[in-house]
């Protein structure tokens, strides 16, 4: 093999990973979502009477998420961001402690799992949760387990509506 093809198909090797490094997510779920309260089963322990929405950046490999929620006549904002790329990131959660999360592609699922800082019992909150797009992109499902030390895991299944 000359020098000259060589030097091509390195070149060709070298550009095809390349670009695949700037490929698109497999779904991207950007938008503002409104829950369906009608369409999901939320566990007992989530006040399920006031409005939630979540409002979506995603860009690459990094998911911004604000969700606005309305508990007992107030409206309450958290921020969270995540990394599909398996990195893990520290988020605050609603309850003042924060949460150590890790995201992964399974298919065109994004899933995250993720680690409570609270030790009770030498053990911590973890949860996993499961989104995915149906409906030709025009609804977000998440599928969320929960579980607290001493207790039974709780499941929610979300349904959010693109607005």
């Amino acid at each position: 093999m000359n020098l000259r093809r060589v030097a091509t198909l390195v070149l060709g090797v070298l550009v095809f990973a390349g670009l695949s490094a700037f490929a698109e997510p497999p779904v991207n779920f950007t938008g503002t979502w409104q829950l369906d309260k009608t369409r999901s089963v939320l566990p007992a322990s989530v006040p399920s009477r006031g409005d939630m929405t979540m409002v979506i950046d995603h860009k690459g490999d990094t998911l911004k998420i604000e969700r606005h929620a309305e508990f007992m006549g107030m409206h309450r904002t958290f921020k969270a961001t995540y990394y599909t790329d398996g990195r893990e990131v520290s988020n605050p959660a609603p309850r003042g402690q924060t949460v150590i999360t890790k995201s992964h592609w399974d298919g065109k699922n994004l899933v995250t799992v993720g680690r409570g800082s609270k030790v009770t019992n030498g053990e911590t909150d973890e949860s996993t949760d499961v989104k995915k797009l149906e409906e030709d992109g025009k609804v977000m499902v998440i599928d969320l387990t929960v579980k607290r030390p001493g207790k039974e895991a709780e499941k929610a299944h979300s349904v959010y509506v693109k607005k």
